[in-house]
């Protein structure tokens, strides 16, 4: 029971990992967006923001299960 109870806890810290990767991953590409930024690139910016969003929607809701 207790190896079960383990490898329980290591794929939530792995996922908790994945999370958190993707979610720098999301934070640098709209620092390049901002840092970038022209007109034609407000869109992609917009875009980044909203993965972001959606990044941390689904790891919230993944927490409260």
């Amino acid at each position: 029971m207790r190896q079960h109870t383990h490898h329980i806890e290591d794929a939530k810290i792995a996922d908790n990992l994945r999370r958190a990767i993707e979610l720098t991953e999301l934070g640098l590409a709209l620092r390049r967006s901002v840092l970038q930024r022209d007109e034609s690139e407000d869109e992609a910016m917009a875009n980044v923001m909203r993965e972001i969003r959606r990044a941390k929607e689904r790891a919230w809701q993944q927490s409260l299960s």
